[in-house]
């Protein structure tokens, strides 16, 4: 009897296989056999009869007769030198076999004749290489129950953990061991005779050539690595060696093949990886290397919940998300599609998609304009017309064209909610101009009772009486504004002109208004001088209004809990998603074409954040994370904006009412002028303030009752964080830091689409 040798278990993957004839076979045979420590599994008789059927695939055999035709077909004596024995030393099981040739005519008798005894011959000669066995895995098994090749090298250099075995066909017993040698194994028990070849160390530059061309190039490569810089190696290596690649991404069922092959300039990945090289892709942190994979997946072309997962990652996951479904499928896609290939069918490159929900109509896609289409301002003339205040004297100033575009073009440069510009300008027979609230092109779930309007149209005035006396031209500003909603802003009457500039308050400031921005860099954090911070408290406390702020940054982590959650409410609002889509400008096309809405590059976000963001177009993804109260990952952006700050401000007034707001608009920009001459980066970060106010103004305001109760817990933390009570009402928040100067700037509208001319 032999003993159990000294050499790891672990190490073990590939099965002895001994020949009966051989006498030297034959003793080790016998000594295994008699070893009550080696489980022997001797079923011959059942694959000898499977050979007699295969022979007469059109008689019909009873239990018996086929019996008789097995003792007569091997004498009963000399059974046990019919085919084979094979010892898989990891299960210490002994198994008598066909011998290679019939096993691989029996094994594979239920393909016929999906796939020929020809080709099955034919695919015998071919080689196959899989890096990575978590899905890999999958697709070895496939190939192999096929018989898809006669040689497998697989290459991993991972071992099997808990959270692999949702996906992995393995089980507590092997977690690990390492996943190639789980495989290998696999294989090996399903086909002893299947040649394998496997890579313990994963590929690297130093053993990639010996993977693919060692003993025999292969015929085709199967990447399902997960890491890039291996991605990018194998298939520049693939492209000289004329090699066709196929990946499979478990998503959608998505199946990339790259015809290398055929195609030898064929840019890897389809061109999407263009100017990225393999070395650039060392050591990626988690947050690069998701938006190096976006780049490849393609970002549309996402599920839904994956969609909804990549948000997560960093937050409550730590990578992306593969299911035992989506892998499995994915086995049998590469299974089928490189068998095609091998067989010389015409298999083309590209990208290929097997999704069941797409098939079953689940969750079928929800078309949401990307962009508003809004009327041009002369379609609202007549009714304008007839709403402009008749009771104002004419202006004793008329204004020449020049003057009248230089006033309207700074007006412009005044900030507003999205930067939708809510503004029209009529500039009367009377030499009156007057500010009129476009509501269609304001209307939002941000712009509870036009609250952010008011504000937008106070600073538009402000910039209007700054410019005034910049040009010498005295001026008063009549408000209309009584209540919310009303279109009615504002009249300027224009009383003279004098060869200097005046001297009105803040006059100063006037040179500031085309420097004034939204910058929303997040630097390293330097804190201003309390001479900076009670000049902000000056100009706040001179127009009527308080200004509370915070610089600890214990206070703003929590502040940054406070904004992302309600950064979070909001897009699980269903007019908040819409406006926050509509609101973006996602190209720079689209930026300069509208000259108005967010450009995306204005948000200064890294790769990995544009992607996120880019995520929230389609409304699916929000709904799913409204459905399961998930989304955390919305607040990352959040918190990187709080934590990085200076300083975070709070506008305050004492009464929820149009005029507070309309004059809170002129305070602001004062503060925001001021402070970017300052050499100060301004950013709003005011969202949630007008979410709170119609959560608690408004019965309709279209949150869930949970979401309801958490926006008035994040309320509530708000209020404590500023010391607010009933008596104060926040008007506007924003934080302020040194960022030097944004990548770019927000485009504004022309003075001819906002001024009509009566």
């Amino acid at each position: 009897m032999i003993s159990i040798e000294e050499i790891d278990l672990k190490d073990r993957f590939t099965p002895e296989i001994f020949i009966p004839n051989n006498q030297e076979d034959w003793v080790k045979i016998e000594e295994l056999r008699n070893n009550p420590a080696v489980h022997v599994i001797n079923e011959i008789d059942s694959q000898i009869a499977d050979l007699i059927k295969a022979d007469h695939p059109d008689l019909s055999f009873t239990k018996q007769d086929l019996q008789a035709r097995v003792d007569n077909f091997v004498a009963p004596d000399q059974k046990d030198f019919f085919g084979n024995w094979v010892y898989f030393s990891w299960k210490n099981t002994l198994v008598h076999i066909l011998s290679e040739k019939d096993f691989i005519r029996i094994r594979t008798v239920r393909n016929n004749f999906k796939i020929t005894p020809q080709e099955q011959n034919e695919l015998g000669q071919k080689k196959v290489g899989i890096v990575g066995l978590s899905v890999g895995q999958s697709v070895a098994l496939a190939i192999a129950l096929e018989r898809g090749c006669g040689e497998l090298r697989l290459a991993d250099f991972d071992t099997l953990e808990l959270s692999n075995l949702n996906r992995l066909k393995a089980g507590v017993t092997s977690l690990g061991l390492e996943k190639v040698i789980i495989a290998a194994r696999e294989i090996s028990e399903i086909d002893p005779y299947l040649k394998l070849k496997v890579f313990r160390d994963g590929i690297t530059e130093d053993n990639v050539d010996e993977f693919i061309s060692g003993g025999g190039k292969l015929d085709l490569l199967i990447d399902e690595c997960d890491s890039l810089d291996i991605k990018v190696l194998l298939r520049e290596k693939a492209k000289s060696y004329h090699l066709p690649v196929i990946m499979e991404t478990s998503d959608r069922g998505m199946l990339d093949i790259e015809r290398f092959d055929q195609e030898s300039d064929r840019p890897i990945f389809h061109g999407m990886l263009a100017g990225i090289k393999g070395e650039d892709l060392k050591g990626l942190s988690n947050k690069e290397r998701v938006s190096i994979v976006l780049k490849i997946t393609g970002l549309d072309t996402l599920s839904l919940r994956m969609k909804a997962s990549l948000l997560e990652i960093g937050q409550t996951i730590t990578s992306w998300p593969q299911l035992a479904s989506g892998v499995f499928l994915g086995g049998a896609s590469v299974a089928h599609v490189g068998r095609r290939l091998l067989l010389g069918d015409e298999v083309k490159s590209g990208r290929f998609y097997v999704d069941f929900d797409q098939i079953l109509q689940i969750d079928p896609e929800e078309i949401t304009p990307i962009e508003p289409a809004y009327r041009p301002i002369s379609d609202f003339q007549q009714e304008i017309i007839r709403q402009i205040p008749q009771q104002i004297t004419q202006s004793a100033y008329l204004l020449t064209t020049e003057e009248l575009h230089e006033i309207v073009n700074q007006a412009n440069q005044a900030p507003s909610g999205g930067n939708v510009q809510p503004w029209i300008w009529i500039y009367d027979k009377k030499g009156l101009l007057h500010l009129f609230h476009d509501q269609e092109r304001s209307h939002s779930m941000l712009d509870y009772k036009g609250t952010g309007s008011l504000i937008a149209f106070g600073a538009a005035l402000e910039n209007v009486r700054l410019i005034s006396a910049k040009l010498g031209i005295e001026i008063e500003i009549h408000h209309h504004i009584t209540d919310f909603d009303e279109k009615c802003v504002a009249s300027v009457r224009f009383l003279s002109k004098l060869k200097n500039r005046l001297n009105v308050p803040y006059s100063e400031l006037a040179e500031g208004i085309s420097l004034r921005c939204t910058n929303r860099k997040n630097t390293k954090r330097v804190l201003l001088s309390e001479e900076s911070l009670a000049i902000f408290e000056n100009l706040a406390r001179e127009g009527g209004l308080d200004l509370k702020f915070t610089q600890s940054d214990k206070e703003l982590e929590k502040l940054a809990g406070i904004v992302g959650g309600m950064d979070r409410m909001r897009l699980f609002h269903q007019e908040g998603l819409v406006d926050f889509i509509k609101e973006v400008r996602w190209t720079d096309e689209d930026a300069k074409r509208t000259k108005d809405g967010i450009d995306i590059a204005t948000l200064e976000l890294s790769g990995t954040e544009k992607a996120a963001m880019g995520l929230l177009k389609d409304p699916r993804t929000v709904k799913f994370f409204r459905k399961f109260l998930m989304g955390y990952g919305l607040t990352k952006i959040s918190k990187d904006t709080m934590t990085t700050a200076s300083v975070v401000m709070v506008l305050q007034g004492r009464d929820f009412s149009a005029k507070e707001y309309l004059n809170a608009g002129a305070v602001l920009q004062r503060i925001w002028i001021k402070a970017n001459m300052m050499g100060i980066s301004f950013q709003p970060v005011t969202a949630m303030l007008f979410i709170f106010h119609r959560v608690l103004r408004d019965a309709n305001h279209g949150f869930s009752n949970k979401e309801e109760a958490e926006i008035l817990k994040l309320k509530a933390e708000f209020d404590l964080l500023f010391e607010n009570d009933s008596e104060v009402c926040p008007l506007f928040m924003f934080r302020l830091n040194q960022a030097g100067e944004p990548s770019i700037r927000a485009y504004r509208r022309s003075v001819d689409e906002t001024l009509i001319r009566l």
